[in-house]
């Protein structure tokens, strides 16, 4: 009988801890479920911001710099982060063995029930770190050693001797600086508290380790192996560089500590009210969740997630989702550039142009004042043929936050087999030979090297080295509509070029240089058949030449001459420049429609999907 109670005590112990494991794998599927919805492009970008390499030289470098394993261990995951599953799952059951790691050291100090959700409070304010891309995935992985590093520390007893808990601390500190970095100053701290909750015995003496990770950092930046003193002591030492890191990423970091402080402030007034202790717990709990929320939704920026799945969509090619998520809402130019990429790619973006909100030429190609490279802008000189100002713009953003953005240089790869330059593209083969992901593509590749016939068969290879004008200018001009001259006089067979050049004279509203366009382009290989907006700018042109009043034509510097050329456009020419007898049908009744409107747009909404209804009332 009198082990009974022992017996009724342990089971009570073994059910708690099932109902715990149970809470920590719902938490993994909840938070699971809440990266999907919120991160889940986000982390795949971060697969985009890096390229591992199996190759020792690369691996040694990682190594050989203060924190090196995390970052290694960071980049490993994160190269699987193509796949939205895995990105999701990964990050969530890294989180979730966070939880559990700070849950094995809290029990110790104080095994009660109502801590188990404080537990949870230091990886959510990690995962609102994760949504700042400027925030390194090693500050996740170095978070996770240390954690790791502090459970062993409070697993073993050191009762017996007090100098070899104090000798395998400050070996932990410095291995911990080694091997996850700035971290190791929180693991000092972390140890000293633990100590002191605990009552170890002489348990100030643990506070050595502080004054050892300062030590180790000191010495760090007097040795030049880190720039600023915030690099080896702060988390800032996991941010990018030459950005403000805001203050919510310090959160992740004070909560640990906090944490330990509730278990001790629990513990100590263990004798006190229940209700008091309960009420401690779940009280930070509570404020942990809410500060979380808030800083969440502070930090959620939505334009920026847009553009991460707008590049999911485009690196995978999966056109029809990039124009579904586009179309949603078009707020900028962004928006509006992957919007009309995905339109040329299903070779619809001169007929459908007017279905979608566009905002004149630049919803097309927007080019930054500074001509900042980035992908959308190569995605998009790539998809127009103006593979001289893609490859300037690609080699310029292949250069990502953790080494190289694969996409950008796979494409630098093929306009290189584009121009010839094999000894350049071999190169590149055997750098993406060397990844998990891409050696397969980059393999394949090897099939073009010094075989020019090869590369004129292939659609994309052969398309790309036709688009090259004779004498090559290094392009990037305001106006694309320059080189896209070129790019047709060299190849008017290539239908995306002729697609985005007409599209861009559409927008414009430059109907003469449209009628100049089908004058020397209708009828070639890339433009066969006149795209219906198309057919709406030639009638209109000739409609509004023929009813322009002589006198007023000539008062604003038109000459007699140059009018009569411009009313030779008439019906006839129309029909046989790709103009069908429904346009024709459809614009005498839009006239007599805006006739009786009295110029109002809202009165001519249904006219709204026109090149007409745009000519007169976008603003651009």
């Amino acid at each position: 009988m009198a082990a009974f109670p022992i017996s009724f005590k342990a089971t009570n112990f073994r059910y708690r801890d099932l109902l715990f494991g149970g809470i920590g794998v719902l938490f993994f599927f909840v938070l699971g479920y809440y990266l999907k919805e919120t991160q889940q492009y986000a982390l795949f970008y971060r697969e985009q911001q890096q390229l591992f390499l199996f190759d020792w030289t690369y691996i040694s470098d990682i190594l050989r710099q203060p924190g090196g394993f995390s970052v290694l261990i960071a980049r490993f995951l994160v190269q699987f982060f193509y796949s939205l599953w895995a990105g999701v799952i990964v990050t969530s059951f890294l989180l979730t063995l966070i939880s559990l790691l700070i849950w094995l050291v809290i029990r110790k100090i104080g095994n009660y029930w109502f801590l188990f959700p404080v537990c949870f409070v230091s990886c959510l304010f990690l995962a609102v770190s994760l949504l700042d891309n400027c925030y390194h995935y090693e500050g996740i992985t170095a978070y996770f050693l240390m954690l790791l590093f502090l459970f062993v520390y409070s697993a073993f007893s050191f009762r017996e001797n007090k100098w070899f808990r104090l000798a395998a601390g400050c070996v932990f500190v410095v291995a911990l600086f080694y091997a996850a970095g700035a971290v190791a100053l929180l693991f000092a701290i972390c140890a000293f508290l633990y100590d002191c909750l605990m009552r170890r015995e002489n348990a100030l003496l643990s506070f050595l380790y502080i004054v050892l990770a300062l030590a180790v950092g000191f010495v760090t930046v007097q040795l030049g192996l880190a720039g600023l003193y915030v690099y080896v002591y702060t988390p800032l030492g996991y941010y990018e560089t030459t950005v403000v890191a805001p203050l919510v990423h310090y959160a992740g970091w004070l909560a640990l500590p906090v944490c330990l402080l509730v278990a001790g402030i629990v513990r100590f007034i263990e004798k006190g009210s229940r209700y008091s202790q309960n009420a401690i717990g779940l009280i930070v709990a509570v404020i942990g969740f809410v500060c979380f929320q808030r800083n969440y939704q502070d930090n959620m920026k939505s334009d920026l997630n847009d553009f991460y799945r707008y590049e999911y969509y485009t690196v995978n090619e999966r056109w029809d989702e990039l124009l579904k998520a586009s179309a949603r809402h078009i707020r900028n130019h962004n928006d509006a550039n992957y919007l009309n990429l995905s339109l040329v790619q299903k070779g619809e973006l001169a007929g459908h142009l007017f279905r979608y909100p566009q905002f004149g030429p630049k919803s097309l190609i927007h080019i930054p004042k500074d001509k900042t490279p980035d992908v959308r802008l190569a995605h998009v000189l790539f998809a127009m043929g103006n593979m001289g100002a893609a490859q300037n713009v690609a080699f310029n953003a292949s250069l990502a936050l953790n080494g190289y953005n694969p996409t950008m240089l796979k494409m630098v790869l093929q306009i290189d087999l584009m121009r010839g330059a094999y000894a350049v593209a071999l190169k590149y083969i055997e750098l993406l030979e060397k990844t998990w992901h891409y050696s397969e593509w980059a393999t394949a590749q090897r099939k073009f090297l010094f075989d020019d016939r090869a590369i004129e068969q292939d659609a994309v290879l052969g398309t790309g080295r036709r688009n090259f004008p004779n004498e090559e200018a290094f392009v990037l001009f305001s106006s694309p509509m320059d080189d896209l001259y070129k790019i047709l006089d060299t190849n008017p067979a290539d239908g995306k070029a002729m697609q985005y050049a007409l599209s861009y004279l559409l927008l414009a509203k430059d109907i003469n240089h449209i009628k100049e366009f089908i004058d020397k382009y209708y009828g070639t290989p890339g433009l066969k058949t006149l795209p219906v907006p198309a057919q709406e700018a030639l009638i209109f042109y000739s409609d509004y030449y023929h009813t322009l009043d002589e006198d007023y034509a000539v008062q604003h510097g038109m000459t007699k001459e140059q009018l009569l050329n411009y009313q030779s456009v008439d019906l006839d020419y129309c029909k046989d420049h790709g103009v069908t007898q429904e346009t024709i049908g459809r614009f005498a009744i839009f006239k007599e429609a805006y006739g009786k409107a009295r110029q109002s747009a809202d009165a001519l909404a249904v006219y709204k999907n026109t090149f007409w209804y745009y000519l007169l009332f976008a603003q651009i």
